[in-house]
């Protein structure tokens, strides 16, 4: 069973239609995201990238059934993994989606940035190793923030999180983030500033609510 969201009608389970405008969505929201702007530190440059990557991961997770969105027209995507959901593996014909990041600065930028993704890895493995739900990504549109799409994208996981009793993890690396994550129950199990990046990774745990 994957983590539906459709009961709430604030929350829907993202279609292959919704690709392209969940693409535009999240590569705005990711723009001055501090590993983003890491990873690709020309303006310009980053914006194309972010869109090519975001619209190749954004059809593999849609397909796995691991988006979501809020708002009509759309201003807030969510990737979910459920505790019921296997890790994504990229198949062959997943792979060939990623093909045209090879024309981008993305490698290079993913090999600047591989100590900090290395360490999300390893935090994310460290303070989640029972069945959890993960919060992947989540972003907003600028236009849209400050209207609770971020809740409409959080609540309705944490809801089934509490039924089933199960953890919910997420990882930020833009501090301003950690209240927000607070705010939803989260606690920020540890900090970590990735050595030569100038990056902050921070850690949360929402534990298992027993009532």
């Amino acid at each position: 069973m994957t983590p539906a969201a459709n009961a709430n009608p604030d929350c829907r389970q993202l279609s292959p239609a919704d690709v392209e405008p969940a693409t535009l969505v999240i590569a705005q929201a990711f723009v001055d995201d501090p590993l983003c702007s890491f990873m690709l530190p020309f303006d310009k440059t980053r914006v194309r990238t972010l869109r090519k990557f975001f619209h190749a991961y954004g059809e593999v997770n849609i397909k796995n059934r691991r988006g979501f969105g809020a708002g009509d027209p759309l201003s807030g995507v969510a990737f979910w993994k459920s505790p019921m959901q296997d890790n994504l593996s990229i198949s062959v014909k997943s792979l060939s989606k990623f093909l045209p990041l090879l024309l981008t600065w993305y490698p290079v930028g993913y090999f600047r940035a591989k100590a900090i993704l290395k360490q999300i890895d390893v935090l994310h493995e460290k303070h989640a190793g029972v069945p959890h739900y993960y919060l992947d990504n989540i972003g907003v549109l600028p236009s849209a923030r400050g209207k609770g799409i971020s809740s409409k994208l959080i609540r309705p996981f944490l809801e089934k999180a509490d039924a089933g009793k199960t953890p919910v993890y997420t990882d930020t690396v833009t501090r301003s983030n950690v209240a927000l994550y607070e705010h939803f129950g989260f606690q920020c199990v540890e900090e970590c500033l990735v050595a030569g990046t100038g990056v902050t990774v921070w850690a949360l745990l929402r534990p298992v609510r027993l009532q």
